[in-house]
C-alpha cells in the first residue's frame, strides 16, 4: 500500500519517468493509475524541491482530452503522481495487437492528441512525451493523453536545459535529447507517433517517409509526416495546432470520424446519434427531385450566356462546343489548389522531402531545393515534384518560377503518379518565370519531372521557387 491508501493491483508499463501501476483507492474506493517516479529524478535537488509544487498546479489543467492529475505525493521517499484512470487501450496495445493503424485512423488520432494540448501551452509549458504508450484510446472512443501532469511538473523543474540530467533524459529521448522543450519537440514526437501507427514502427534512422514503407498511405499525409519529423526545426510545423489543422484537413474530408479497435461500433453509433431525424418519404423526394432541376436550370442558363458572349456556338457531338476564335486566355483557367510532395522513384525516394512545400506556399522568395548533385549527374532518369488536386481536374497550362534557370523539365498530368514519370512529353528548359498553356488533360496528379540540374552557389541541383497548375 502506497500513502495509506492507495493498493497496487497491476503493472501497466514503465517509461523514462518511471513505473505506471493500475491501483484501487481505498479511500474514495476508485481505480486510479499511479506513476511511481524513477528514483534518479527524485534524487535531484533541484527536481525534489520543486515536484510537489509543480505538480499540484498542473492539476489544474483541463481539457477533455487530457487524463485529470488527482493526487501527489511521496512515501518512504518514493515519489509519485495519481492520475484517474481510463478504461481502454493505449496505442501501443492496439499497435501490437493488430498492427499498423489506416491512414484516416492515424490522422484523426494524431490531430485529437495535439488539440488536447492548448490548455497546456496556456501556461506557457510542453508535453514532450507523446508517445504510443501515453495515448489511450478509452471505451467510449475518445481519445486520451496521459502523463502531461508528470511531464508539465519535470519540465518546470528543469530551469537549465543540460542533456546529462536525468529528468532531461527522462523527457527527450532519442535523437531530440539536446532539443529545448516547446511546441517543436511536440511537433516532432508527434510526427514520430504518426508514423509509427501508420508502419507499426518508430522512424528508422534515414527515412522520415511512412509510404517508403507502406505505399497506401496518401502523398499528402506522407509529406505532413516528413515535415513533422524534419530535423531542422525551422522546416517543421510552425505548432501543434498547424499540424492538427494539416491533419484534420486529410481526414475530415473523407467521411465521419472512425473508431480504434474495438471502440469502432462506438464511434458508429455516436455518428448516427448525431443524425438528424428524419422528416419522411415526401421531403426526400421533393429533395432529390428539386436537385436535378436546379442542375439543369442552372446548366441552361451558362449556356445562354456562354452563346450571348460569343464564347459558344451551335455544333459538336452534343450541340454546343466552344468557339473556335475564343481567346486562348479564356481557356486557360485559374490556379488549382494542390498539396505538393518530392517524388523521386528512380533513386533512394527521397529529394529533399521536408521542403516540398516551399514550391506552393505562395511566397516566391522560399524555395524547394532538389539533392546536391555535385558532378552535375543524377545518374537517374530524373526526379522532380508531384502535386495532388485532390481529385480529378483538367489542366490546362502551369506557371513555374526558379531562381536558378537552365534545367530540362516537362509536365505529365494523370492519375497513376508512378506511370506519369515513364511519359514521354515535350521537354522544355526552364526560365526564372515561364508561363505555358497545354492542350487540356485531365487527372488528378501534376509531376514537374526534372532530367538535368543547372549550377548553384555549392553545387548543381533543381530550385522551384514557386509551381501553379492552371486548370479548371
Amino acid at each position: 500500500m502506497l500513502a495509506g491508501r492507495y493498493v497496487l493491483q497491476e503493472e501497466l508499463g514503465r517509461s523514462g519517468l518511471g513505473i505506471a501501476w493500475r491501483a484501487n483507492d481505498i479511500v474514495l474506493d476508485r481505480q486510479v493509475v499511479v506513476k511511481l517516479i524513477e528514483p534518479a529524478l527524485t534524487q535531484d535537488p533541484v527536481f525534489a524541491e520543486r515536484f510537489a509544487s509543480r505538480a499540484r498546479a498542473a492539476a489544474l489543467l483541463s481539457h477533455p482530452g487530457l487524463a485529470r492529475l488527482l493526487d501527489v505525493g511521496a512515501d518512504d521517499g518514493v515519489a509519485f503522481l495519481v492520475r484517474e484512470y481510463i478504461p481502454g487501450q493505449s496505442t501501443r496495445e492496439i499497435l501490437d495487437r493488430s498492427g499498423p493503424q489506416s491512414p484516416l485512423e492515424a490522422a484523426r488520432l494524431v490531430a485529437s492528441v495535439l488539440e488536447s494540448l492548448s490548455d497546456v501551452h496556456d501556461t506557457g509549458l510542453a508535453h514532450p512525451a507523446i508517445t504510443p504508450e501515453n495515448v489511450i484510446v478509452s471505451n467510449d472512443a475518445s481519445i486520451r493523453l496521459t502523463d502531461v501532469a508528470a511531464s508539465h511538473a519535470l519540465t518546470a523543474c528543469l530551469p537549465e536545459r543540460h542533456p546529462s540530467s536525468p529528468a532531461e533524459n527522462a523527457l527527450a529521448p532519442g535523437d531530440a535529447a539536446h532539443e529545448a522543450i516547446d511546441e517543436q519537440t511536440e511537433v516532432r514526437h508527434a510526427g514520430a507517433l504518426l508514423f509509427e501507427l501508420l508502419t507499426g514502427s518508430p522512424p528508422p534512422e534515414g527515412t522520415h517517409s511512412p509510404r517508403a514503407i507502406r505505399k497506401d498511405v496518401p502523398r499528402q499525409l506522407d509529406a505532413v509526416a516528413v515535415r513533422a519529423l524534419s530535423r531542422e526545426r525551422g522546416d517543421r510545423f510552425r505548432s501543434t495546432a498547424e499540424l492538427a489543422g494539416a491533419l484534420r484537413a486529410i481526414a475530415d474530408d473523407r467521411g465521419q470520424p472512425i473508431g480504434f479497435g474495438p471502440a469502432a461500433n462506438v464511434g458508429e453509433l455516436a455518428v448516427a446519434g448525431n443524425a438528424p431525424p428524419s422528416t419522411g418519404s415526401h421531403s426526400i423526394f421533393r429533395t432529390w427531385f428539386a436537385v436535378p432541376l436546379l442542375v439543369v436550370l442552372v446548366a441552361a442558363l451558362a449556356v445562354i450566356a456562354g452563346l450571348s458572349l460569343g464564347k459558344l456556338e451551335l455544333g459538336g457531338p452534343v450541340f454546343i462546343r466552344l468557339k473556335h476564335d475564343a481567346p486562348r486566355a479564356a481557356l486557360e483557367g485559374h490556379t488549382l489548389p494542390a498539396s505538393v510532395t518530392a517524388f523521386d522513384p528512380l533513386g533512394d525516394g527521397q529529394e529533399n522531402d521536408s521542403g516540398a512545400y516551399y514550391a506552393d506556399d505562395g511566397d516566391s522568395t522560399t524555395v524547394w531545393k532538389s539533392e546536391n548533385y555535385f558532378d552535375a549527374q543524377l545518374y537517374k532518369d530524373g526526379a522532380g515534384l508531384l502535386f495532388d488536386l485532390g481529385a480529378s481536374r483538367t489542366v490546362t497550362g502551369f506557371r513555374l518560377e526558379t531562381p536558378f534557370p537552365g534545367f530540362e523539365f516537362r509536365v505529365a498530368v494523370g492519375d497513376d503518379p508512378d506511370a506519369l514519370a515513364a511519359e514521354t512529353g515535350t521537354t522544355m528548359i526552364a526560365t526564372s518565370d515561364d508561363r505555358q498553356t497545354m492542350e487540356p488533360v485531365t487527372g488528378r496528379y501534376v509531376l514537374l519531372w526534372f532530367t538535368t540540374v543547372v549550377p548553384v552557389e555549392d553545387g548543381h541541383r533543381v530550385e522551384i521557387a514557386e509551381f501553379r497548375v492552371l486548370g479548371y
